[in-house]
């Protein structure tokens, strides 16, 4: 009997569980955003985690787009509260062009930010801001305003605005020589994360095992897709047609049956398909003809997720059974937590 796309999934991941070696992906890609339309589901603990992983083999660069700025918080931690400069200065000085910026003064080694990097390729990071909050109301006022301009100049200044992420990337590039890029972005599309979209090559697009978040892959897959959605109709004014490719859906918060080894309960099983019949629709977006290779299980990391965010550890260098005060809370990390790590080294291994 010839197995299902979800059946190859299932299979893939009980091989990537027993550290076996998985061919390599046809396509990667130098930079990748991070994003959903969904809050709280661990997008950012999921940067923090790739970030690493990707440090080990690259140097890389990091980039924050979300106001929240938990990613800035994870390689910062309180030394955020000591940094001049951020992606929000970065970003008006670009897009109005009234100050000379020194993007030395933007990036930070984040070996010297979080013990844990160090021993991996060099690595920096352009840390968010809280302004960025604002910035879709900015941006979108501004684009309105061009669109008055006529089909020329409306052009070129929708452009200027469109791409300014991308050219900060571009010169903060030229300094540090990343082989590597990773964005984490808004929950939210206006603003950055439209910008982000427009920077990056590749989108990772984690999706939580429940119904909000499968109705968030389908506004994304959309917002990329159709033409009457900002990100196409703002594009279109600035004569802009690269779409990044859906290169990684990640099912988050899996949880596994207990009876039988390695596979999924009935509840990851039915949103895992629900994905897989939604990325079909859109499977021109993805950046591998057979979107089965694009999808990854991801379990419930419990204890451990809080931990490495809140402790600002990636999971890899996480011990079962040691212990970590986490908001008052005693927490230990739990005996699951290899499983982990094989399943975040796996994804990083596709980027």
């Amino acid at each position: 009997m010839e197995a299902t796309g979800i059946d190859v999934i299932v299979q893939r991941n009980e091989q990537v569980l027993k550290g076996e070696h998985l061919p390599e992906r046809a396509m990667k890609f130098k930079s990748y955003a991070v994003t959903c339309f969904r809050g709280g589901i661990g997008k950012s603990t999921l940067s923090f985690n790739l970030a690493y992983e990707l440090s080990r083999k690259f140097p890389c660069l990091l980039i924050d787009t979300c106001s929240q700025r938990s990613f800035s918080h994870n390689i910062f931690g309180d030394m955020i509260l000591d940094l001049d400069k951020t992606l929000y200065d970065a970003l008006i000085g670009e897009i109005t062009g009234i100050s000379s910026f020194d993007f030395a003064e933007l990036v930070a080694n984040v070996k010297l930010c979080c013990p844990p990097f160090a021993g991996g390729k060099l690595t920096f990071m352009v840390p968010g801001s809280t302004e960025l909050f604002l910035f879709p109301s900015l941006l979108y006022s501004q684009l309105a305003q061009f669109a008055q301009l006529g089909p020329v100049y409306g052009k070129d200044a929708s452009a200027k605005v469109l791409l300014s992420l991308k050219n900060i990337i571009e010169k903060v590039s030229a300094m540090i020589n990343p082989e590597k890029i990773l964005i984490d972005t808004s929950p939210f599309f206006g603003g950055a994360t439209h910008l982000s979209w427009c920077a990056a090559e590749a989108l990772i697009i984690p999706v939580r095992v429940d119904q909000h978040s499968i109705e968030a892959l389908r506004l994304t897959l959309r917002m990329l897709k159709e033409t009457e959605m900002d990100f196409q109709k703002f594009n279109a004014q600035a004569g802009l047609n690269t779409i990044p490719k859906v290169h990684a859906i990640v099912m988050t918060h899996c949880g596994w049956n207990r009876q039988k080894k390695n596979t999924p309960d009935s509840s990851t099983l039915f949103f895992v398909q629900k994905a897989m019949e939604l990325a079909a629709e859109y499977k021109e977006l993805f950046s591998e003809e057979d979107i089965i290779n694009c999808f990854y299980l991801l379990d419930d990391f419990f204890s451990s997720g809080r931990i490495s965010g809140k402790q600002r550890i990636p999971i890899s260098c996480l011990t079962k059974g040691k212990k970590y005060i986490v908001d008052g809370q005693r927490l230990e990390v739990n005996p699951s937590v290899e499983r982990y790590q094989y399943e975040i080294r796996n994804l990083a291994a596709a980027l």
